[in-house]
């Protein structure tokens, strides 16, 4: 009896342990905070139906395969006192094509972070640059600002995190910011004031 109750416990706790490592991996295509692809999981993949989000999946898997490298690099910085600072050593680097068909194709690496920690990665417009009118969500108290938390990330053991984004957008030119956010607090901890970017 012993031991068909731990055989039951491994078997439940297998797809908890993907779920718990899965925003660890390193080449992941986004749709949605909760509707991504882990490109580089066991196993192939599935694929979008939808005909644009689909050529998007192909287009993004095909540069990260490509290994084509990416022409913009900006340093992720702690945000004066509207935000709030981890620690000294906390800064990351985010790397990017300044244009992408169907989204935006970057790379993010951040380190001195919370240990095993979850944020969540935004990109935040103003109501008086391009592309704030493409993002899906109102800011709180300010609805003609427009933002979109597109992925919950999770660091490692030693507050690090690294992976290739593909994130699926409308067409259009864009100049946002890239915030990381505490989940448990909502409070930015990184970010880039405002850059361009173009998603034909």
């Amino acid at each position: 009896m012993g031991a068909t109750r731990r055989t039951v416990k491994r078997i439940l706790l297998v797809p908890l342990l993907f779920l718990a490592g899965s925003l660890r991996a390193t080449q992941i295509v986004v749709f949605g905070e909760k509707d991504f692809y882990l490109l580089d999981a066991a196993g192939v993949p599935g694929r979008p139906a939808e005909p644009d989000r689909a050529a998007f999946f192909d287009g993004y898997r095909a540069d990260v395969e490509g290994k084509a490298p990416l022409e913009k690099s900006m340093a992720l910085v702690s945000p004066p006192a509207w935000g709030k600072t981890v620690g000294p050593t906390t800064h990351g680097e985010l790397e990017f094509h300044p244009s992408f068909p169907g989204g935006f194709a970057c790379r993010i690496t951040l380190d001195g972070l919370l240990p095993d920690h979850e944020y969540i990665l935004t990109l935040n417009g103003n109501p008086e640059k391009p592309g704030n009118g493409l993002l899906p969500s109102g800011v709180p108290d300010s609805e003609k600002e427009k933002y979109y938390d597109f992925l919950i990330i999770r660091t490692d053991a030693n507050g690090h995190y690294a992976a290739n984004l593909g994130i699926f957008l409308k067409p259009g030119d864009y100049e946002v910011r890239f915030y990381v956010k505490d989940t448990g607090d909502f409070k930015i901890v990184l970010y880039r004031d405002f850059f361009p970017f173009a998603v034909k």
